[in-house]
């Protein structure tokens, strides 16, 4: 038995692989995590929203089968215009202004200057995404830096680049970008900092900083993990998700769902106990295609098949080319800063009463860790840490 308290009741939290949660944002971020991590159990750090928003912006231009193809894999398909809206405001909810805690988020569209945006989208745009509208030559010198400088602005200078090229034909570019800055409502202490040993996803043994300290936290454990909740100032927690030793890492990733999770969320206590975990710092960057392919999006890929009627162009047909996504986090005793852009280029031609108890939480092996909102439950960042070196 990895730790000295679990549920006895822990066969009713059987991963659910049907994702049947109520929240299409929720079941959209498992569905894609569980296609971006790799045999070697990786690195990964992604954003949800940021991929969301910027898909359900493109898609929102689709028509046909492309247009419920991409919804199907948005887990959208199922809302009529109402309930989107709903689902978009709550995308976007995080970004509001708020004290203690930092978190924006910014869409835009450059489009081509042989392109035109049909105005119904183009207000949809503007009145669902609060997008900026912009039209480039992409043949032009500086159209590959006008592209990063604004990535570069709304990310603060984390993530200072996501493009080195652009094709002159290229129809457009949707780009979303978010950043998040948070201090923990109750900071580790520096002086308790010291180096302990962390096995890697390949098996090296690493000493790296181990952050530590202790107190009442939302907690769960069975016998597959052990979770505990970490608050930042405001209304932003990050989750730390620690599987059970010698657990198969790609076993454990592919049974994260969103109905697993939720099940997990609603029996969390407050428990008192010692969490230690490493300082660390991930910089991930991806192509998307192949994740979002999987997942029913082929049709908006095929140039033959691909319908974009909210996009008019004189070299028709206009398909999605390449979806590129950045995430950037920095996790220390003080608190969390983290960064992610999305990018899609369009190319024409009940809870058990328990007694009183305290847990030991030693992340020293790969962990799972999700960055929420918890007023709109909205998961800003997700990730998998094989290495926190």
């Amino acid at each position: 038995m990895p730790w000295q308290f679990v549920r006895k009741s822990s066969a009713v939290l059987a991963p659910d692989t049907t994702e049947a949660t109520p929240s299409p944002r929720t079941r959209f971020a498992f569905k894609l995590f569980r296609e971006l991590t790799g045999e070697d159990g990786s690195n990964v750090f992604f954003s949800p929203a940021s991929v969301m928003l910027c898909l359900a912006m493109i898609q929102d231009g689709a028509a046909g089968e492309t247009r419920e193809a991409m919804a199907h894999a948005l887990e959208i398909g199922g809302l009529d215009s109402v309930d989107r809206g709903y689902e978009i405001a709550d995308l976007k909810s995080p970004f509001r202004r708020r004290e203690h805690v930092e978190v924006t988020g910014a869409n835009s569209l450059w489009c081509s200057d042989r392109v035109q945006v049909c105005p119904a989208y183009a207000a949809k745009l503007w009145r669902m995404y609060d997008a900026q509208l912009a039209a480039l030559d992409f043949g032009s010198a500086d159209a590959v830096q006008r592209i990063n400088a604004w990535i570069n602005e709304r990310t603060k200078g984390k993530i200072s680049h996501i493009v080195d090229s652009v094709s002159p034909l290229a129809a457009m570019i949707a780009i979303n970008a978010i950043y998040f800055k948070g201090r923990w409502t109750r900071p580790f202490e520096r002086a308790l900092t010291r180096d302990g040993l962390f096995t890697t996803a390949t098996g090296q043994k690493k000493q790296l900083p181990m952050m530590r300290q202790s107190g009442a936290y939302p907690y769960y454990e069975d016998r597959e993990l052990q979770a505990v909740v970490l608050f930042y100032e405001g209304d932003m927690a990050m989750h730390v998700i620690l599987p059970a030793e010698r657990t198969n890492p790609r076993q454990f990733q592919h049974s994260l769902s969103s109905a697993a999770w939720e099940a997990r969320l609603s029996r969390f206590d407050s428990v008192l106990g010692t969490i230690q975990m490493p300082r660390f710092k991930l910089d991930y960057r991806a192509p998307l295609e192949p994740a979002l392919k999987a997942l029913g999006m082929e049709r908006a890929f095929d140039h033959e098949r691909a319908e974009f009627d909210g996009i008019q162009t004189d070299r028709p047909p206009v398909w999605i080319d390449q979806v590129l996504h950045r995430a950037v986090a920095e996790v220390n005793e003080e608190g969390t800063e983290a960064v992610a852009s999305t990018l899609v280029e369009a190319y024409c031609l009940g809870r058990e009463q328990r007694p009183p108890r305290q847990f030991q939480m030693i992340v020293d092996r790969p962990f799972f860790v999700v960055i929420r909102d918890e007023t709109s439950k909205t998961i800003l960042f997700m990730g998998w840490v094989g290495d926190p070196s």
